[in-house]
């Protein structure tokens, strides 16, 4: 197969605008930095075009004591081989187990993420917020959107309620489609996630019951946004939910900010709870 064919396969645009790629690599490497990280992670590096100022960067960080990459393309992984200064794994991302890219924490993560598996890749690695304070990823616009949309924002879904109750998110580029080669159909966005000291959503303080209370928020949000054009009244199933948060029921999910947020989870959890007693 040909380069051109397999990043069609992998559904890979490469960054070819220089001042971009430096931008993230010196913005990934001082969050890193000043996060007290151990490792740094570039998933997808490519042809290096982050990945080649990042090396340069880290020449003169020696607290960051190790640089990983994970490539999918085993051609481009291979040449990847060859600098002495990177460990790096060949395999998709979303197939690699933790001891491969998670062994020297805390873990700082950078990447221009494929579009077709952004979304994945994003939320498994967001599960580490423990382990991985800081993380520069790029995603197409419109999922950039998404993650750090605010209440009342169009954008706003469980994906983003579930990023930023544990993530502090913010923008950080803008980048054109002409930024990119090939060029894609859509333009991206660059943005910073920071991890939380605590969740906006207050959860229980025993492991195994925070693990519960993960699960119901977790299905709280898909509740909620299961049909995005209906009240709330209308998607909540939970007996008197409403009434016990004190939220108006003719709200829309993406209305709500976090306070009434975290009533109604307390609510629904004090229902649950005491069905399940």
């Amino acid at each position: 197969m040909t380069m051109q064919g397999r990043r069609r396969a992998l559904g890979q645009h490469f960054l070819k605008d220089s001042s971009i790629a430096i931008s993230i690599a010196e913005t990934a490497v001082e969050e890193a930095k000043k996060l007290g990280c151990l490792s740094l992670l570039e998933i997808g590096p490519g042809k290096g075009a982050i990945t080649l100022p990042l090396l340069q960067k880290l020449e003169k960080t020696p607290e960051i004591q190790e640089f990983i990459l994970v490539e999918k393309d085993r051609h481009l992984a291979q040449d990847w081989k060859n600098y002495p200064d990177l460990r790096v794994e060949s395999a998709d991302f979303l197939e690699l187990s933790d001891e491969h890219w998670l062994k020297k924490t805390p873990l700082a993560v950078v990447s221009n993420l494929p579009y077709s598996s952004g979304t994945a890749i994003l939320t498994r690695l967001a599960k580490y917020f423990s382990q991985i304070p800081v993380m520069v990823l790029m995603f197409q616009q419109e999922v950039a959107e998404r993650v750090r949309a605010e209440p009342s924002s169009k954008h706003r879904g469980s994906l983003s309620l579930w990023i930023q109750n544990h993530w502090d998110v913010r923008k950080f580029l803008s980048v054109p489609a002409r930024a990119f080669s090939p060029a894609p159909q859509v333009h991206s966005e660059v943005i910073v996630l920071t991890a939380r000291s605590q969740p906006r959503i207050q959860m229980s303080d025993c492991f195994s019951e925070t693990l519960e209370d993960e699960k119901l928020w977790e299905t709280l949000l898909k509740t909620c946004f299961a049909h995005r054009r209906k009240m709330l009244r209308s998607n909540v199933p939970w007996q008197n939910a409403l009434a016990l948060s004190g939220i108006d029921g003719t709200k829309r999910a993406e209305a709500l900010d976090w306070d009434e947020w975290n009533r109604l989870f307390q609510a629904v959890k004090q229902i649950t709870g005491s069905k399940n007693s």
